[in-house]
């Protein structure tokens, strides 16, 4: 098993501060490294974890600026502290979730043509039967105050219906704020539909429900989404631009280590000038994504 020589997944082992300021590390320091107290580890001494990466939200939004945007201590590449965190805790048992599916355009196209491989992919991860199966419902990013289109919202719920999914297991939640956690886990699906990322990230960010979702995922939960819905997915939805004046604003759930593009022509080759890998997404893939990496689908 790795070493856990800090609460953040920052390594110390090696670190050039360590001999220079002669510093014990977070962990031999009771959150006391050379420069002072750490908000992180103390954080995570607090609720009696070892470190990030047992924590049932992980990224909160201190370790996200930390990894993702701090200009002298940020990660290069970026999350790469996340992604040890998520190492240490699968190696120890803990949050070893492998049921995130990113679609670019859904199960179905336009014309109710399976995308089979997608499919099959879900029916995996969701491991019962389709009629069994209860859906969270999430149409948000499709209803902003600006547009709200229901049209869109029933055109992404058919894939489910289309795959006998009854509609009386569906339920539709536009995040609002109201629904505790003790119901949103009783699900076996979250299923974002496409729409707005932008608003959907906001909602999700002021209502807090990301902690909710973060959850479900590390509890095993199938994480679905469509468009919008997978591009929130990633640590920075803003792929253009890649968010530089208001990196928090553009902040996802950190689901996945690498940036990707949703609706795609066949054969349109990966961005190069990004510090993480991109992956172009036609309307018939998909991204499975584990703890460890994902796979392409389709």
């Amino acid at each position: 098993m790795s070493i856990i020589d800090s609460r953040c997944g920052l390594r110390c082992t090696g670190c050039k501060w360590k001999e220079s300021h002669s510093c014990g590390g977070c962990i031999e320091t009771n959150g006391h490294p050379f420069y002072g107290e750490c908000h992180i580890a103390q954080c995570c001494q607090s609720k009696g974890l070892i470190h990030c990466g047992e924590c049932d939200i992980m990224p909160c939004d201190e370790l996200y600026a930390y990894s993702y945007l701090d200009p002298e201590h940020g990660d290069n590449p970026p999350g790469k502290r996340i992604e040890v965190c998520r190492r240490w805790a699968a190696e120890h048992g803990k949050h070893k979730w492998e049921n995130v599916l990113l679609t670019s355009a859904g199960f179905f196209d336009s014309d109710n043509n399976p995308r089979s491989a997608i499919i099959e992919r879900f029916a995996t991860m969701l491991n019962k039967p389709y009629d069994k199966a209860k859906v969270l419902f999430i149409p948000t990013a499709a209803l902003t105050p600006e547009d709200k289109n229901w049209d869109y919202v029933q055109y992404c719920k058919r894939d489910l219906l289309l795959l006998g999914i009854p509609a009386e297991n569906i339920t539709t939640h536009d995040i609002d704020g109201n629904m505790p956690e003790e119901e949103a886990m009783t699900f076996d699906v979250i299923f974002f539909t496409g729409g707005n990322t932008p608003y959907l990230a906001k909602r999700v960010r002021e209502t807090r429900f990301g902690e909710t979702i973060k959850k479900m995922v590390y509890a095993n939960k199938v994480y679905v989404g469509i468009s919008a819905g997978s591009m929130l997915a990633m640590h920075n939805f803003n792929v253009d631009s890649l968010a530089e004046s208001h990196p928090m604003e553009f902040a996802g759930l950190c689901l996945i280590h690498a940036y990707y593009t949703v609706h795609c022509e066949p054969g349109t080759p990966p961005r190069c000038d990004m510090r993480l890998p991109h992956i172009p997404l036609t309307d018939n893939q998909a991204l499975a994504v584990r703890w460890d990496g994902y796979t392409l689908i389709g």
